[in-house]
């Protein structure tokens, strides 16, 4: 038997009897919810939510009286978190459906028009909530490259970025001023220790992983 994932569905709705009502709704489908009357209610707890292994979805109100569901959703932009690790589905009155379609456009995953207690509402979280899952798969598989370029030698990440650069053997010796043997000792090592066969595919698998993971070498990568 598969262990049961950990779900959290976080929902920021000034209404009180909304929130009520959407807990009861989700938690007979067992998926818990937390809701958050503000926006400051909801910060304070967002970073806990955000750094656990559970998978996630925010339900966001659009028309707030402090500060608006789009202000909260740029606000969540401006500050970096990443709407595939926390998909947004925002709720919405009939008056600003077009504010809602504008806001998927920019990332949003989706948006309900109130009242929302019906099952397709539901289908959709659990798609927002699978979408954050597959964001924790992809970042325990960073991790996991990571930690392996990390066993390389200091020698071995300047040949592996020269060499997934497309440079020849006699040319990284000649710009390391190291013998071609040594080049081909540390060529090999790499390979082994990355688990690529050919300079092509650690081309291509420096290029996927060199935005999470900083490579300023690979700078002009295709």
């Amino acid at each position: 038997m598969e262990p049961t994932k950990k779900v959290q569905v976080l929902l920021l709705d000034d209404d009180d009897d909304l929130r009520e009502g959407m807990k009861w709704m989700f938690e007979t489908v067992d998926l818990p919810m937390q809701g958050f009357a503000n926006f400051e209610s909801f910060k304070s707890r967002l970073d806990e939510y955000v750094s656990s292994d559970a998978e996630l979805c925010l339900l966001l109100d659009l028309r707030m009286p402090d500060m608006s569901g789009l202000e909260v959703f740029e606000w969540l932009k401006r500050s970096g978190y990443s709407l595939d690790r926390l998909p947004v589905i925002f709720l919405t009155g009939h008056g600003d459906i077009s504010t809602a379609v504008e806001a998927v456009k920019n990332g949003a995953f989706d948006f309900y028009e109130k009242p929302t207690t019906d099952q397709r509402l539901i289908e959709r979280v659990k798609q927002a909530l699978q979408k954050s899952g597959e964001f924790l798969v992809n970042l325990e598989v960073l991790k996991q490259w990571s930690e392996r370029i990390d066993r390389l030698s200091p020698r071995e990440r300047e040949v592996m970025f020269l060499v997934a650069k497309g440079k020849l053997n006699k040319v990284i010796a000649s710009e390391l001023d190291i013998s071609m043997r040594t080049v081909e000792v540390h060529r090999a090592n790499v390979f082994d220790k990355l688990k690529v066969r050919s300079a092509a595919e650690l081309a291509t698998l420096l290029s996927r992983l060199s935005d999470r993971l900083g490579f300023d070498q690979l700078a002009g990568l295709e």
